[in-house]
């Protein structure tokens, strides 16, 4: 597998997604959580604008350093509750998040195949390769994409009727 061109579709591939469930949908829709132990779509748009401002750009070049850097592991929750990811805009997240997003595509685009093994200590996981953050980034978009469509299908849930059981598992319902 040719990892830097497939983590680079994948994180391309992210803001489609994002203006999509975006689009003409009513700040309640988006600011509501779906069940007590889910994020609404904002919080999961200010998550991945934090992530990618300030956890993956800055991961990658401590890492590209090769030096033994640190990397500090965060709290997404106290985050969440911290920068009161409830009470921002939707829209002005997932802006924030394209125009960071570009400028690391650009970044990402730079690493050579070389550099995918060069190091860092993470303060949770032990040494961390390049190779698996670029694998990491991708793989949380794909996972906070199919978080928001989760979202999107918490509406529908009550109107399921008897199709509700078909739909348990990717909700999480008992």
């Amino acid at each position: 597998m040719a990892l830097i061109p497939d983590v680079l579709q994948t994180l391309r591939s992210t803001e489609m997604v994002l203006f999509a469930i975006l689009a003409d949908q009513p700040r309640e829709a988006l600011i509501t959580r779906p069940a007590p132990h889910e994020w609404s779509v904002v919080e999961v748009l200010c998550h991945l604008r934090d992530l990618e401002r300030e956890v993956f750009p800055v991961r990658t070049e401590l890492i590209r350093r090769n030096d033994n850097s640190l990397i500090e592991g965060f709290d997404q929750n106290a985050w969440a509750l911290e920068r009161n990811y409830s009470g921002d805009d939707p829209k002005r997240a997932a802006d924030e998040f394209t125009l960071c997003r570009r400028k690391n595509l650009l970044m990402i685009e730079q690493i050579g195949q070389d550099e995918l093994e060069k190091k860092a200590r993470h303060s949770e996981f032990g040494e961390l390769t390049l190779r698996a953050l670029l694998a990491d980034w991708a793989g949380s978009d794909l996972v906070h994409t199919a978080q928001l469509q989760r979202i999107r299908l918490w509406r529908f849930y009550p109107e399921l009727g008897p199709f509700q059981q078909y739909f348990r598992s990717a909700l999480r319902v008992k």
